[in-house]
């Protein structure tokens, strides 16, 4: 396993271990090294992976999902991913699907963050054309921030407040405190998602202060310009695991075709295994009670 830090580290994941996770005892001597491997890289490198050698057609979706689960839950815990409560989801442009922000979209997606410490996406299929992925390291954001925008840097690292998604129930619709975007210490973290500042503004009758919307467009600016080197195609059958807080993701736009209709596997994990402000940590807690009660009152998502 190759680990630099800022890259993704690719490793194959070979036979016996492909076997091990596919069996009844997927914790066994054949995946150890895998195991430990997963674990260095977020304790102690780039904190992005991406796995190769699991592949859907050949063994099926089902069983491709197992594998994603158990490999997820050595690094955390699986977040519901909606009301329905499912622990992953599927990524796919759906047009019945009248929100349709990101998982059910085929637009483009900017760099952005979500809610909880670790994610993961798995490929069924690529689109036909299109839907190409991109990781921007948060400290490249924070240096390239510092070194064009530096006036900005101050409100950035204020932030603004987090709303929730207004077709869940909340009784915490708004975040008490304000969530910052940027953070600084020995590794440099970044929280950003535009909508939850928007449904947050929304509900407090306000608009963004003047210095963090213009600080917020040089960060968009920013992360654009960067993603343009750290595009790449997830092909079938991978698997990519990042922390959250370490990188900005996204994608751009895709075109599906009859036969050939993207679909990704998505996870949410929650995890101690890095250390992250408490702010950070509510974020995806947060939400897991959004989606606990709203479920708990008989609401489903279609």
């Amino acid at each position: 396993m190759t680990d630099i830090m800022g890259e993704i580290v690719r490793r194959a994941v070979l036979p016996d271990e492909a076997a091990a996770l596919l069996s009844d005892e997927p914790d066994g001597a054949a995946s150890n090294e895998l195991h430990a491997d997963l674990i260095t890289c977020f304790i102690a490198g780039s904190r992005a992976i991406l796995l190769r050698g699991l592949y859907p057609d050949r063994i099926g979706e089902a069983a491709f999902e197992r594998a994603l689960l158990v490999l997820g839950k050595w690094l955390g815990v699986p977040s519901i991913q909606s009301p329905n409560g499912e622990l992953i989801a599927r990524v796919e442009h759906n047009p019945d699907d009248v929100q349709a922000r990101g998982t059910h979209s085929h637009d483009e997606l900017q760099g952005h963050t979500d809610l909880h410490d670790i994610l993961a996406l798995a490929c069924v299929r690529p689109a036909e054309r299109g839907g190409e992925s991109f990781l921007v390291p948060a400290h490249e954001l924070h240096d390239c921030l510092l070194a064009n925008h530096g006036e900005g840097m101050a409100t950035l690292r204020e932030g603004y407040y987090f709303g929730t998604n207004p077709v869940l129930q909340s009784d915490h619709p708004v975040s008490e405190d304000k969530v910052p975007v940027l953070f600084d210490g020995e590794r440099k973290l970044v929280c950003w998602n535009g909508y939850f500042m928007r449904m947050a503004a929304q509900s407090r009758g306000e608009q963004l202060p003047d210095a963090l919307a213009r600080g917020l467009d040089h960060l968009r600016a920013a992360a654009m310009n960067l993603s343009e080197r750290r595009t790449f195609m997830l092909r079938e059958g991978d698997i990519l695991f990042w922390h959250n807080w370490s990188w900005l993701h996204g994608r751009t736009a895709f075109q599906d075709q009859s036969n050939q209709r993207r679909r990704l596997l998505r996870l949410w994990l929650r995890t101690d295994l890095i250390d992250r402000p408490p702010i950070l940590a509510q974020r995806g807690a947060r939400i897991d009670a959004d989606h606990r009660l709203t479920q708990s009152l008989g609401y489903r998502l279609p």
